[in-house]
């Protein structure tokens, strides 16, 4: 079968960023494999069946991934990656210099640095596969898909990432104000779930003795100040012990993660951060003209196309509650890059 250009395109960044991958090791700094040296090598034998990290040793071990050098698990896992984005589809006009385009193109090579070595990420981005698959089945009708992926979603965030079970409740919120007879849904949908995760926090505040962020991202942060990994903090800019306090925290990280122009400004000196920081405004730039038009387009409130932009737009109010830094926000996004790349292309990849 003859390939078509955007088939070339693809298979061309698939191989640029699989052989980039495989040399990452050479020249990333030391910081990238802080996680990457405690999930190989587990020295405290903390490898379990619960818990991100646990479960992450426990995978490299049982497929002997942590005995192989980097370069061959990057190779392995950049493969598996790539044919999964290939069998979702590949875009129409994906050759063409549309910003939606380079974003993309930008994401994928940027897979190279990381999951490029034993990483939570790629446990993480297997499962959203999962979740992309779901969306793109016919074998089950709109609603009963909503209800699986919800129900995967809290599973998972039970199993793998505790703050996953926040997502389906975030989504559920922005779901019921698309149900409302009212002008400019999309910016109230996001109004109101960062709302819910106040409300959410200040619940989680009652039982615990603190709050979300206060008892997550700030106290890991404190510890973090003057560490060389920490240059890109994301600090509440008042102390998160009170209601108003854990609010500002938290709209605060929804912009540091979402519309970083702060990071434009602050990190002038810094390349890197300001080429993620720009990334992550256009993306989020991209993704709300898109959710307009999936608005525009769905004729039923359950249509998978606005159930994509409901998780993803929620998953983005929950990095605004626990990312710790500029550079986690990225690779978590990366983390859930399979549906992004749906909803990125929605209408290119399955609409005739």
């Amino acid at each position: 079968m003859q390939l078509s250009n955007n088939q070339i395109l693809f298979i061309f960044i698939a191989i640029i960023t699989i052989i980039t991958g495989s040399f990452a090791h050479l020249f990333l700094p030391e910081k990238y494999y802080y996680d990457a040296v405690l999930i190989a090598t587990d020295p405290y034998n903390q490898k379990g069946l619960i818990n991100s990290y646990p479960v992450a040793m426990l995978f490299y071990d049982m497929l002997f991934l942590n005995k192989l050098p980097y370069s061959i698990i990057s190779i392995l896992q950049l493969t598996i990656i790539f044919w999964f984005f290939y069998k979702l589809s590949v875009p129409k006009n994906f050759t063409k210099l549309y910003l939606s385009n380079i974003l993309i193109w930008s994401a994928l090579v940027a897979l190279s640095i990381y999951i490029s070595m034993p990483s939570k990420e790629f446990i993480n981005i297997l499962f959203i596969f999962f979740i992309a698959f779901i969306f793109k089945s016919t074998r089950f009708k709109p609603k009963i898909k909503i209800y699986i992926i919800l129900v995967l979603f809290v599973l998972f965030g039970l199993w793998y990432r505790i703050y996953f079970i926040m997502l389906p409740v975030l989504a559920v919120v922005s779901f019921l104000i698309f149900k409302l007879k009212i002008r400019k849904k999309i910016t109230t949908s996001v109004i109101a779930s960062i709302l819910a995760a106040i409300f959410i926090s200040s619940i989680y505040e009652n039982v615990s003795g603190k709050y979300m962020s206060e008892g997550t991202r700030e106290a890991l942060n404190e510890k973090r100040i003057g560490r060389q990994d920490s240059q890109t903090l994301i600090l509440s800019p008042i102390n998160t012990n009170n209601l108003l306090g854990e609010a500002t925290g938290i709209i605060y990280g929804y912009i540091s993660v979402n519309l970083p122009f702060e990071s434009l400004i602050k990190f002038y000196k810094k390349p890197q951060v300001i080429l993620f920081s720009t990334w992550q405004i256009f993306l989020f730039y991209v993704l709300i003209i898109q959710f307009n038009k999936a608005r525009n387009a769905s004729k039923s409130v359950y249509d998978e196309r606005l159930w994509l932009f409901h998780i993803i737009f929620s998953y983005f109010v929950i990095q605004g509650v626990f990312e710790p830094d500029l550079g986690s926000s990225i690779r978590h996004k990366f983390g859930i890059l399979p549906i992004i790349y749906q909803a990125v292309f929605y209408t290119r990849l399955y609409d005739k």
